[in-house]
């Protein structure tokens, strides 16, 4: 069986016409004018994406293509699994040990002399309670990017061996997120609970998850009587992964609220994370875990932290 003939013409034809922008957008990108007819990702590498045409043009790796071979290329998902995305539709199971792209090394990004911009972007600017900012950088799951300031975020496997990494700029106003090269998205950003905890809470990006924990804490509950991971993206590939090796019985959405979405036009366009949630709850439930939705009140958990407007004790040290 080819990687096309498990799908009908007319259903890659619908794939391919998702709106690659905003399907650009719900997976992190930040985009920009890059003209008339164009969108420019920031910080992508001259990643562009055309209004009309709905494709993109990547010059760095001199690749194109539509919306198809955008979640290929910059997703990480095989012909089979972007298909099925786009569209909504769970892969038959002769579909599922389909072949994995192969990646180089992670090389994580050069750490700071300091971590002090990193600490007070997440505490100040984000609202994270210091504790789990402390807690993350002694881990080295969090720390700061040499020379940029940005917050690094990383993932590990089971060895402790670094697999995954995100970046996030810190400075207000000026917008910057990326995954290093050769993440694998499979591998989640973890703010660990006790190690017999049954649930986890499923956020898209680590911020997400660290503001979740925050918010356990400012009401007053013992924060670590669960798991927080990020997904880096609208895949539940990293929560397979951690359910493999954690005792789990209750998980928690805490996906993106995107209902406020537009076209360019000014349509309005689909909200990404809470159909995400929605599929995800489902497939979950069916394989026996008890699942809940929490839809944030704004756009994302770390917004609603940012409304709760308690003022941060400052009682750690971040220089390391």
């Amino acid at each position: 069986m080819t990687q096309h003939t498990l799908f009908t013409k007319e259903q890659i034809r619908s794939a391919n016409q998702v709106n690659l922008i905003e399907f650009a957008k719900s997976q992190g990108y930040l985009l920009e004018n890059g003209g008339r007819r164009a969108y420019h990702a920031k910080q992508s590498g001259g990643l562009y994406f055309f209004k009309d045409s709905n494709r993109y043009f990547h010059f760095s790796s001199n690749t194109h293509g539509g919306t198809i071979d955008f979640a290929m290329n910059f997703c990480r998902m095989t012909f089979k699994e972007a298909v099925a995305y786009l569209l909504e539709l769970d892969l038959p199971q002769k579909a599922v040990a389909s072949s994995t792209k192969k990646r180089g090394q992670l090389i994580l990004p050069d750490k700071g002399p300091n971590f002090r911009r990193v600490a007070w972007y997440l505490t100040q600017m984000r609202g994270i309670a210091p504790e789990i900012v402390s807690l993350l950088m002694h881990e080295k799951k969090l720390y700061q990017q040499d020379k940029t300031g940005n917050c690094v975020f990383v993932g590990y496997d089971l060895e402790g061996v670094a697999r995954y990494c995100s970046m996030r700029g810190t400075t207000p106003n000026k917008p910057f997120k990326q995954d290093r090269e050769d993440s694998d998205k499979s591998y989640p950003f973890h703010l660990c609970g006790y190690p017999d905890s049954k649930r986890v809470y499923v956020c898209e990006s680590p911020i997400d998850a660290m503001s979740r924990a925050t918010i356990e804490k400012l009401r007053g509950q013992d924060w670590k009587a669960g798991h927080y991971i990020s997904l880096g993206c609208l895949s539940d590939q990293a929560l397979e992964r951690f359910l493999e090796y954690n005792p789990i019985k209750e998980i928690v959405f805490c996906l993106d609220n995107d209902a406020n979405a537009t076209y360019s036009n000014g349509s309005p366009a689909p909200n990404w994370g809470q159909k995400a949630a929605l599929k995800f709850s489902a497939k979950y439930a069916d394989l026996g875990y008890t699942v809940i939705i929490e839809t944030p009140e704004g756009k994302d958990v770390n917004e609603d932290l940012l409304s709760l407007s308690i003022p941060v004790e400052h009682t750690h040290e971040f220089d390391r």
